[in-house]
């Protein structure tokens, strides 16, 4: 009889612990991913978290704005919007432009709003690209306030209420000479650091 108030205290300790870790945790979201744009987003997205023992620090979802994505993304505005045609080809055009030097949309979340500061001059973090001929830091860091609207959610699945969305600018000449064809694709590094940890988005490897 006296074990009982024992088994209880623990199993309230248990379940009190889990409760800490759950409100020390960020979700991870898994959208679903229809159909030929999908695929090419998943293809161009690469994904990192942060921990520190049982806590999650930040989670990042960073989708690369490859050649290919970027048309793809056109199309699926231009369809949205259902343009005709002089204005789809305007569409193309302005989003092949917007993203004519290295482009990457990063999807951050922190369980410390303070640390999710990607723009700001004093930030916590340090953002560099690498096509393996040297780190170039960006040229420009765009926030992107919520609420979202419902085409860049279509169009960035991965945001929801508990992100932040960044749309981050580097130099041209941080890309490579294009190599000659018939050899392989020079690809980025994104690097993320600080003092909370690094998470580095490598588009050479496979994605997972």
């Amino acid at each position: 009889m006296r074990r009982a108030p024992s088994r209880l205290l623990a199993r309230s300790l248990s379940l009190a612990l889990l409760g800490l870790i759950a409100c020390r945790s960020l979700p991870f979201p898994e959208p679903h991913l229809e159909g030929e744009y999908g695929v090419m987003l998943k293809t161009w997205t690469r994904q990192k978290a942060l921990y520190s023992g049982l806590e999650t620090r930040a989670f990042a979802q960073v989708v690369y704005h490859a050649t290919e994505l970027v048309d793809a993304q056109a199309v699926k505005v231009a369809d949205m919007r259902a343009e005709p045609a002089p204005q789809r080809a305007r569409t193309i055009q302005a989003m092949r432009a917007e993203a004519s030097t290295p482009t990457f949309m990063v999807i951050l979340r922190t369980p410390d709003r303070n640390w999710n500061d990607l723009e700001s001059k004093k930030s916590i973090w340090r953002i560099a690209i690498d096509y393996g001929a040297g780190q170039y830091e960006p040229t420009k860091v765009e926030r992107i306030e919520r609420p979202f609207s419902a085409e860049l959610q279509t169009l960035y699945p991965y945001i929801d209420e508990y992100s932040v969305a960044y749309r981050i600018h580097f130099p041209a000449s941080s890309t490579p000479i294009p190599p000659p064809t018939g050899t392989q694709r020079v690809l980025p590094r994104l690097v993320i650091a600080g003092a909370l940890g690094q998470m580095d988005f490598d588009w050479a490897e496979p994605q997972r």
